[in-house]
């Protein structure tokens, strides 16, 4: 029997993303010949080379997963072969790779510069958005940086947002709200999400003051860096913490932290800078290190191989920072 795979980025826009699609889509597949997967844009490589192999696969959903040239070689490799490719996305790095997608038959690319990846599907293919599937789009909308003036809409997304950024590898809390999503559920007000959400609200607030007391400032940019130890103990958190923290102090700032096998680098720009140095530290980085950058203007990140320590990367991030910033003060 065929299946769909749907490879989704398991934070709060890209799981919403992949509910809606599904509850319209695949509803036929759901759930015995869907195969769920949840990645990252820098494991995506991966993701995609342990499912698509598999003979009994015919579509694969990507959701919400920054695309580079790299990604779409192995996708035309797959379309070759007759696997059906839908892409629904709305990461500005994906630019570059969308139209060589685009020309071929068996690929369909949903893709826009918009706020969040379900308003990509409310502008496209999803017509006619009952209450609920539109206050999901709303909700995605505010976990990506927008803004609604009603309270209950912020509160949920507040929620989601954090829950899945501090439950990342959390396979099961991922596809349970896709689950509910598909059912037309409300997942935030189980009891799960009320438990989690108050411990992710304490280790967030605490990764604010860390950050605020490691910060440098340099050249209008703030820069901290955390050791392997301290990225465990706030993994997930460290994006919808540069938010915060640029919201409140009105300042750009770049997370540098260590992972067990990479050094990941979060930017938020207050001038809409974030793919520019994202960019820019790349093409610094000697090339048996790098790895994957995506993201917007405002927001973007990148993860470098650990060739580097983690004070080797903070003087090249420093040096970027100098010769693009420093020159334009």
């Amino acid at each position: 029997m065929k299946k769909a795979t749907v490879i989704l980025h398991g934070d709060c826009d890209g799981v919403i993303a992949a509910g809606l699609y599904i509850r319209r889509f695949l509803r036929d597949f759901y759930p015995g010949q869907i195969v769920l997967r949840h990645s990252h844009p820098w494991r995506l490589g991966i993701d995609l080379r342990k499912t698509l192999p598999s003979s009994d696969v015919e579509m694969v959903v990507l959701v919400d997963l920054a695309l580079n040239e790299e990604i779409a070689d192995l996708l035309l490799s797959y379309a070759k072969k007759g696997i059906s490719i839908i892409i629904v996305d709305h990461h500005q790095s994906s630019e570059k790779a969308i139209p060589r997608l685009k020309s071929v038959e068996n690929i369909k690319a949903l893709w826009s510069i918009v706020q969040s990846t379900p308003q990509v599907l409310a502008q496209t293919i999803l017509k006619n958005l009952n209450n609920y599937e539109m206050l999901l789009v709303n909700i995605a909308n505010v976990c990506e940086g927008g803004n609604v003036e009603d309270e209950m809409v912020r509160s949920v997304a507040d929620k989601v947002k954090l829950v899945l950024a501090v439950e990342s590898t959390n396979a099961e809390l991922i596809y349970k709200t896709v689950d509910c999503i598909v059912k037309g559920e409300e997942f935030w007000n189980t009891q799960i999400y009320n438990d989690i959400f108050w411990k992710a609200k304490w280790l967030l607030n605490l990764l604010l003051k860390k950050i605020e007391s490691k910060s440098e400032s340099l050249c209008g940019w703030n820069i901290a860096s955390f050791t392997l130890p301290e990225s465990l103990i706030f993994a997930g958190l460290f994006g919808i913490a540069s938010s915060e923290y640029m919201k409140k102090y009105k300042r750009s700032i770049v997370l540098i932290r260590e992972e067990e096998d990479k050094i990941v680098v979060t930017i938020r720009s207050t001038k809409k800078k974030a793919l520019d140095i994202c960019q820019a530290i790349v093409k610094n980085v000697d090339e048996k290190a790098r790895s994957t950058f995506g993201g917007h203007r405002e927001a973007a990140s990148l993860t470098i191989k650990k060739v580097y320590s983690l004070e080797e990367v903070e003087k090249i991030v420093e040096n970027v920072i100098k010769n693009s910033e420093c020159v334009d003060q």
